[in-house]
């Protein structure tokens, strides 16, 4: 987009070179090996697979055993996904262009911030990992885009319905482990998460762990049953819907919910689908999920979506007023992008 480039270019002193990829797993292949003494910050112009890629590429799938954040290129994102959760969870404008206006001026002000990185089934991941109904959701639309179907938020919704119903009939009884002690047994559905929120539906913020903090430990969320109306007012809520029933219909006694872990293990009584990042993996029976705090350099700000910031604004909002935030949000982005460019303009002139 000429857009994207013409924001970029405004920062002094910047020298791009581009390059594409032309299958899976090619911008890992691409930034393999590649240090701070080789390209300061890699730019990913995608969606959160694309970043994923390039989080294993950098970090050779393993954040235990990676060079330190200091010595490894600080990536910045400017979202063309059909989801984009990390650009949301890092304060980064939806729209390209003005996230690339957005990453200029943090660019010219040299802001990083360094994110804890996530490991399971011997891959990186930022987001988010799970097994059940978002795995189940996921290898539907993995399906979709073979058959030439584009990755639509609102393409999610049958998907998720079909998983949700399946899930309700047959359980899959997932025992977790947190940090050396059982932490629920027989879920019908567990989540690991890194960043917060996490969506499959656009800018409608899906949110298990209020306080997760891509800068801490791993957020778990599981619950125990789905059947009932309680486990419709339960799917309900972590979107912002009938927050008022949650109460009445005793919805926190079926949840299991813990935040800043270092280690979570998975198991299953028959193998499940698992994703990473938003992508499918494999099935699997077992998983175990550690993270690494302060693992890579991200371009963004550390302090767009503190735990206490996100919880008052959008975690325990309904819905109408996640949605107002959102819009908000977006009408402060585009301000932001005119305000940039005229200021670019006006140094031209002069």
């Amino acid at each position: 987009m000429p857009g994207i480039v013409r924001a970029l270019r405004s920062v002094e002193g910047i020298h791009l070179t581009s390059m594409f990829t032309a299958y899976p797993g090619h911008a890992a292949d691409m930034v393999a090996g590649i240090t701070v003494r080789d390209y300061d910050v890699i730019i990913s112009l995608g969606g959160d697979g694309t970043i994923n890629e390039i989080v294993n590429g950098l970090m050779n799938s393993n954040p235990f055993s990676a060079l330190p954040a200091t010595e490894l290129p600080a990536i910045a994102a400017i979202p063309t996904g059909s989801a984009n959760v990390l650009a949301g969870a890092l304060g980064i404008p939806r729209d390209p262009v003005d996230a690339a206006w957005y990453i200029a001026g943090l660019l010219r002000s040299r802001t990083h911030s360094t994110i804890s990185v996530g490991h399971a089934a011997d891959r990186c991941f930022v987001v988010n990992a799970g097994i059940g109904i978002d795995a189940e959701v996921i290898a539907t639309m993995e399906q979709l885009r073979q058959n030439g179907t584009r990755a639509k938020a609102i393409r999610y919704l049958p998907a998720v319905f079909t998983a949700w119903n399946e899930l309700r009939a047959n359980p899959p009884q997932i025992t977790a482990t947190v940090d050396g002690k059982k932490f629920g047994r027989d879920l019908a559905m567990a989540v690991v998460s890194n960043s917060n929120p996490w969506t499959f539906l656009g800018d409608l913020p899906i949110v298990t762990n209020p306080t997760v903090s891509l800068r801490k430990g791993l957020g778990f969320y599981g619950f125990t049953s789905l059947k009932g109306v309680t486990g419709l007012v339960a799917a309900a809520n972590l979107a912002g819907f009938f927050t008022r029933l949650r109460s009445p219909f005793h919805v926190a006694d079926r949840e299991r919910r813990i935040d800043n872990a270092q280690e979570i293990q998975l198991t299953a009584t028959t193998p499940l689908r698992l994703q990473l990042d938003g992508e499918y993996i494999d099935q699997r029976d077992c998983l175990n999920i550690r993270v690494q705090q302060g693992a890579i350099n991200f371009v963004a700000r550390a302090d767009d979506h503190t735990e206490a910031q996100f919880t008052q604004k959008v975690a325990t909002r309904p819905v109408d007023e996640r949605l107002l935030i959102v819009a908000t949000k977006r009408v402060i982005d585009r301000t932001r992008r005119l305000f940039s460019t005229n200021q670019k303009m006006e140094a031209t002139h002069t």
